[in-house]
């Protein structure tokens, strides 16, 4: 009852039935043939099953890989968070700083610009004063020559060498000598 049978091409059905008809009335050959392709069949299934275990250790410790690189990434995420809000927190308090800072920077405008306002005004008030005081001092003169003689006698009082001299109301009496000179025509 030798054949030739290629074992490879039979389903496990077909291969089941063939092997019982073998075992059960095959002959010597056919029995060899048989051991042949258990054994090579044995071999096969036995170095595809090391394959297999192969891929299945490679593909644990990728898997070990895999979970030491996710981990060692969520630290490093979690720090870069942390590290994250700390630079929130850190750009917050520069921007209050800053914020304050031009908040004091816009009072102090504020304020120097009423302090300008109050000086322009305290100046104009001196000004007034000083034109009013040489106006005073030459009050009642109306002429050339009662002019000179005022100006004569207030500079004998006031002047800087006197127990009682001003240099700003000798400023203000020669300011003033001078206007009414060119009013009155010298």
């Amino acid at each position: 009852m030798s054949t030739q049978i290629t074992w490879e091409e039979l389903d496990s059905e077909e291969l089941r039935k063939r092997e019982d008809e073998i075992i059960g009335h095959g002959d010597q050959d056919d029995l060899k043939d048989l051991r042949s392709w258990l054994f090579r069949e044995s071999v096969r299934l036995t170095a595809r099953e090391n394959a297999i275990d192969e891929k299945v250790e490679r593909f644990e410790i990728e898997r070990k890989q895999f979970r030491e690189e996710m981990i060692s990434l969520n630290h490093q995420l979690e720090h870069d968070r942390r590290q994250f809000r700390l630079d929130s927190e850190l750009f917050e308090k520069r921007l209050g700083i800053l914020k304050s800072g031009f908040d004091k920077l816009a009072e102090d405008k504020k304020r120097l610009e009423q302090d300008r306002i109050k000086f322009e005004a305290e100046k104009e008030m001196a000004a007034r004063a000083r034109l009013e005081t040489g106006a005073f001092l030459f009050r009642g003169v109306n002429d050339q020559g009662a002019l000179h003689k005022r100006y004569k006698d207030l500079i004998k009082i006031f002047h800087p060498d006197n127990a009682g001299g001003d240099h700003e109301i000798i400023q203000i009496i020669n300011d003033e000598y001078a206007e009414l000179t060119m009013e009155y025509g010298a």
